[in-house]
């Protein structure tokens, strides 16, 4: 028997033999649950290489055959939002870093102030021009050095000595302050009296208009010198952009600031005070001579401007400066004068001599000449040469001689 099988199954044709089996028979008679429940599934996942089948699994192809739509649409949002603590979220979410992140105090703050700053800023803007051209035809005026323009694309007048429209536009804000606080003072103090007193108070009998004058004047100097102690400006300085410090740029003590305040309406006689302001480089006037102070163009943590027209002007000015720096005259003080020739080529060099009775020689052959054939030695002033120089025309130099050695002699 254990002979006869080997023979049989070697005279079995496999491919015959499958291909007559009834295949859907053969599946119809296998029972899948009991097959499924003799696997052991665990053992059957125990073999499986996870990272060797995830890396088989062409990632883009799946998505690709995901309709994200039917996905989204089969979640129940009100489920899970119903999963969600949102006072838990929300205590774990620090509103105070968001907030300075978005720049939401500076958003606020530019809604709230930006057109105001702007406006002030434009003002502010042509007083400084306005004074800028003023002082520069003074300057001019009087033969001063100009300083050198500075290579910036934008300019700054911050730091520059305040000029004479700027001040006067401050002074006449800080009047305008100063009166409408004094009116208020006395009016609600002259009130107080005749309430608590029963008389009716005259402010202009007797000695009444001397004693307004003096009280005007005392608060007047208070206004000028807690201002300027305090903050280096008064509220009409502040609008105007000016701040007043020492020469160094350090805020004033109180002993300068009392100082330039004593000093102050001496300026005001027949207006000799503010001469120094005008004539001076530094635009100081007499008060502040005085008290060793100086006014400058200050608008705090922004750079003050200028007007763009102004500023283009300025670069325009900048760019003929450079443009002149480059043909200045040599160092010595030598003059350098350029010569207006006539550039001859040498084929009608010989007929031009021939024409003015001289006979060209080896000295003039490569020589320059009028239209009488005479050598030209005589210099004009004209500050460019106007005549095209063909170099090629110029040039007679052996073969292998560089031009630097050639035109070097």
């Amino acid at each position: 028997m254990g002979a006869v099988v080997p023979s049989v199954v070697d005279a079995v044709d496999p491919d015959e033999l499958i291909g007559r089996l009834d295949v859907d028979a053969l599946m119809a008679k296998v029972d899948v649950d009991a097959l499924l429940a003799r696997i052991d599934i665990e053992a059957l996942l125990s073999r499986i290489d996870v990272d060797a089948l995830l890396g088989r699994i062409d990632v883009g192809v799946l998505i690709a055959r995901i309709d994200m739509n039917e996905v989204i649409g089969k979640v129940d949002l009100n489920v899970l939002l119903a999963d969600v603590d949102l006072n838990a979220l929300m205590d774990g979410v620090d509103i105070r870093a968001i907030i300075a992140k978005a720049g939401i105090d500076e958003i606020v703050a530019e809604a709230s102030t930006g057109v105001l700053t702007r406006t002030l800023d434009l003002a502010r803007r042509q007083l400084v021009g306005i004074d800028i051209i003023l002082m520069g035809a003074i300057d001019r005026l009087f033969r001063r050095e100009r300083p050198a323009l500075p290579d910036t694309p934008t300019l700054s007048a911050s730091g520059r000595a305040a000029g004479p429209v700027s001040r006067l536009i401050a002074f006449g804000l800080d009047l305008f302050f100063v009166s409408s606080l004094f009116s208020l003072v006395v009016y609600f103090g002259r009130s107080m009296v005749e309430l608590f007193t029963g008389d009716a108070v005259q402010p202009t009998s007797g000695a009444a208009p001397l004693l307004w004058s003096a009280a005007y004047l005392l608060w007047f100097g208070l206004y000028l010198w807690g201002s300027i102690e305090i903050s280096g400006r008064t509220p009409g300085k502040a609008l105007v952009g000016l701040r007043v410090s020492d020469l160094e740029g350090r805020p004033l003590g109180p002993g300068r600031a009392l100082v330039r305040t004593l000093v102050f309406p001496f300026s005001f006689i027949l207006g000799l005070g503010f001469v120094p302001m005008i004539t001076r480089k530094d635009r100081r006037a007499l008060h502040e001579l005085v008290a060793g102070c100086k006014e400058i163009v200050d608008w705090g943590d922004r750079q003050a401007g200028i007007p763009s027209a102004l500023e283009g002007w300025v670069a325009r000015q900048r760019n003929a400066q450079q443009v002149a720096g480059l043909t200045e005259p040599a160092a010595g003080g030598a003059e350098v004068i350029e010569l207006k020739l006539e550039v001859v080529p040498k084929a009608d060099q010989a007929d031009r001599a021939d024409r003015a009775g001289t006979e060209a020689t080896d000295e003039t052959e490569e020589g320059a000449f009028d239209e009488d054939g005479e050598l030209i030695a005589a210099l004009d002033s004209t500050p460019v040469l106007t005549e095209a120089v063909d170099q090629t025309e110029l040039e007679d130099r052996p073969a292998g001689v560089t031009e630097a050695d050639y035109w070097a002699g």
